[in-house]
């Protein structure tokens, strides 16, 4: 496949072959140019087409990118054999765009350094956890206004969520497959189930005692809710409830769920672990 690739192709046909050869993980990624090191694929730009030009295509495509303001991930060879100045990334591998030493736009596939998820020690944070094997997010993003939340709410929110919440932002997808609710997302949905006595899976929505708050959902119609259950949120059990409307508690933090359905194939939810070997947050593309 990497050879294959047509001469003078414009920006939004580079642009869907880089979008391939990412998803094509069974495909080796080499690269026969002088001094590049190994794991990677250069596609052929055009010499008088712009970095600017085509991360505008690549950006239809794939929300984000990493920039050097915010920190790109590691590039093959320590990424001193060009200037990188976009990056993208999808399950193990990263669309790398910059420049070559020659000033010529340069786009690469290159493989990434996958931190292994059983890797981390006891004390590590859940969503340190998190950030570690997605990359971060791409972006700083504005700190909420919790106490306006709370006070909506009638009750502070887990520790954990918050962190998430201000690291990330949550306006995208885990894996493409896992979304947490931002404040207002939390209490757009809580608000169509607030008080009912029955909200999901059989328990009664907050602020019945005991009742149910909404955190995240995913692309198979699952909910995950918190069983606000006694004064401390941070001991609060999670809930999942599927298409079916049954309830699965679990004694766990919303982060620990998150973390361990993204890399455990065993785990008894829904996984990408089983298909994904790579693990990434994109924000919404509001442009697409």
């Amino acid at each position: 496949m990497p050879g294959a690739w047509v001469l003078g192709m414009d920006r939004k046909e580079l642009a869907e072959a880089a979008f391939r050869l990412v998803g094509a993980t069974a495909v080796e990624l080499t690269c026969d140019a002088p001094g590049h090191p190994a794991d990677h694929t250069c596609l052929p730009v055009p010499a008088d087409m712009s970095v600017d030009d085509l991360a505008g295509a690549l950006g239809t495509t794939f929300a984000g990118p990493y920039t050097p303001a915010h920190g790109s991930p590691p590039m093959p060879g320590g990424g001193d054999w060009a200037d990188w100045t976009h990056a993208w990334l999808w399950d193990a591998r990263t669309i790398a765009l910059g420049r070559g030493p020659d000033g010529r736009t340069l786009l690469a596939v290159t493989a990434r350094d996958v931190p292994d998820p059983d890797g981390f020690s006891a004390d590590t944070p859940w969503p340190d956890r998190l950030v570690a094997i997605t990359g971060g997010p791409v972006a700083p993003s504005p700190a909420p206004d919790w106490a306006a939340v709370e006070s909506r709410l009638g009750t502070p929110l887990p520790s954990d969520y918050k962190r998430l919440v201000e690291v990330f932002g949550c306006d995208g997808l885990f894996d493409e497959f896992f979304q947490v609710f931002d404040p207002a997302e939390l209490l757009s949905y809580w608000g169509s189930f607030a008080g009912d006595a029955e909200a999901a899976g059989g328990l009664a929505g907050w602020p019945r005692p005991g009742g149910l708050i909404p955190w995240a959902g995913n692309e198979h119609h699952e909910v995950f809710w918190w069983i606000a259950e006694g004064p401390d949120p941070d001991r609060w059990p999670v809930y999942a409830v599927d298409e079916t409307d049954e309830g699965t508690r679990f004694d766990c933090t919303a982060t620990e769920l998150l973390f361990r359905q993204m890399t455990d194939p065993e785990f008894p939810l829904t996984t990408t672990a089983d298909h994904v070997t790579g693990h990434w947050f994109a924000k919404f593309n509001r442009r697409a």
